[in-house]
């Protein structure tokens, strides 16, 4: 539930979102995982009510993976989680700083306390991929598509 309320909580889905039969998703060897803070037992992964099962799901994130619809737009994802849009401001694509190739260098911290907190802080929040591009990259296949930031206020883009 955090993933979809909690604009901090940001996730990518690992491959086997997108193949197999879903077992990944299913407690079957029966691991003690806990409980909740009210005391719900955790086990299999809760499905979204559109999914029929662990195969229906994998399957239509797949479906959705493939669709011609991310296909025009993957470009798009690529420049802002690897590329020039990464930093961009205008794009609302910012994670915390602390999260971003040499934010930080614990090495010079001196104070304990604050780089076991800057510790911390780095692995609550992960660490943002490294920048690989600065050009924009090239649309999958045909047309480009139309980026919706630059179509709102093409003055505000900035060249790298």
């Amino acid at each position: 539930a955090s993933a979809s309320s909690a604009s901090t909580d940001l996730k990518e889905l690992v491959p086997e979102f997108y193949d197999g039969d879903g077992a990944f998703l299913v407690n079957g060897r029966n691991v003690p995982l806990g409980t909740t803070q009210a005391g719900r037992r955790l086990h299999d992964v809760a499905l979204p009510p559109w999914a029929a099962g662990p195969a229906d799901f994998v399957k239509r994130h797949r479906a959705a993976l493939e669709s011609d619809h991310v296909s025009k737009h993957l470009h798009l994802w690529i420049d802002l989680v690897f590329g020039r849009a990464q930093r961009d401001e205008t794009r609302d694509n910012l994670f915390h700083p602390l999260t971003y190739e040499g934010a930080v260098d614990l090495a010079a911290e001196k104070d304990d306390r604050r780089r076991n907190a800057l510790e911390l802080q780095i692995d609550e929040f992960g660490q943002t991929p490294v920048k690989l591009f600065d050009a924009p990259h090239a649309p999958r296949d045909g047309p480009p598509a139309e980026d919706p930031v630059i179509a709102a206020a093409p003055e505000a883009v900035v060249a790298p």
